[in-house]
């Protein structure tokens, strides 16, 4: 005599549904690794700062403030970025607007073209050899006139 509830129609479960089981198992397993892969990421990655990003900076700050060497307008007070003025662009000035006295800070080199002239400011902690360079195309406003000029700026990294 066999036992109705042990072998009951109900109870019994097609090969067919345990074949998709197992299939959607391994498929809901290998979706889940993969997911879990693809979002893992080194979060490190976002407080690091690109290598040039400060000299960037720099540059900007010596050619786009009033307090360096970017022209004011004196009835405007408008400042005009990349347009060197030259009456401000003067050893005092580059002291005043970049402190290196710290030997801890990048040391820069700015050699400015125009008119057949050339005109070289260094910061406070420069050693003479050039460890990176690059050449912008600027303006310079000089007595009235605003011309083309190119600035060689050379950077070194702190001691």
């Amino acid at each position: 005599m066999q036992l109705k509830a042990i072998h009951g129609k109900r109870a019994d479960i097609s090969a067919r549904k345990m074949i998709f089981y197992g299939i959607f198992g391994f498929l809901a397993a290998i979706t889940f690794l993969l997911v879990a892969w693809f979002s893992v990421y080194d979060g490190s990655y976002l407080s690091k700062i690109p290598p040039d990003l400060e000299n960037y900076l720099f540059v900007q700050r010596f050619l786009n403030s009033n307090l360096c060497f970017a022209f004011q307008d004196k009835e405007t007070e408008r400042v005009y970025p990349w347009v060197i003025d030259m009456t401000k662009f003067r050893q005092e000035n580059l002291d005043n607007c970049y402190n290196a006295k710290d030997t801890n800070v990048k040391a820069y080199s700015l050699t400015l073209s125009h008119n057949n002239k050339k005109t070289t400011l260094t910061t406070k902690n420069w050693e003479g050899f050039l460890k990176k360079g690059e050449t912008r195309q600027i303006f310079v406003y000089d007595s009235g006139n605003i011309r083309r000029a190119e600035l060689f700026i050379e950077m070194q990294d702190a001691k």
